[in-house]
């Protein structure tokens, strides 16, 4: 089929009088546009993954509840883990109790073309000081997917 539309656009410039470089860059258009959507695409379907959205930011003493979705592709009912850690982003070690992080785990069931959706709360503690890091990690037998990602604290003023 690509094929096809690749050799009209081809044979355009007998009867349309296109010059070949016009056809060359419509050939080259729909070659970016095929390669791009089908890496778009893969990237898609990932078989478990996780979405949510991350503060850029945020102020001592600041309290959020972070909402996070699990999406799957399976479709075999099955038991799956979310675990959430905050860390210290230059030493690397957990500040989960300073942050009160008090549900740092979750369980969840993969239901064909269901998405799990949940919160954690956690507050940034008054005194603390430089970037933290959040870690979220879902796991469903051997698939697994995780995310980290550091957030800078500010003093409010």
């Amino acid at each position: 089929m690509l094929r096809d539309f690749l050799l009209y656009f081809w044979n355009m410039n007998i009867s349309k009088k296109m010059t070949f470089k016009m056809n060359l860059r419509i050939v080259y258009t729909i070659l970016f546009c095929c390669i791009f959507f089908a890496k778009t695409t893969n990237a898609q379907q990932k078989p478990l993954s996780i979405h949510f959205t991350s503060p850029t930011k945020m102020f001592l003493g600041e309290s959020i509840k972070l909402k996070v979705q699990v999406k799957h592709q399976l479709t075999k009912e099955q038991t799956g883990t979310l675990q959430f850690a905050l860390f210290n982003a230059e030493t690397k070690k957990s500040v989960d109790g300073w942050f009160l992080n008090f549900f740092p785990f979750q369980y969840f069931t993969t239901i064909s073309n269901e998405i799990f959706e949940t919160e954690f709360p956690f507050t940034v503690p008054n005194d603390y000081k430089g970037k933290f890091s959040i870690e979220l990690v879902a796991k469903v037998d051997s698939i697994k997917d995780s995310i980290r990602i550091d957030i800078p604290t500010y003093i409010k003023q």
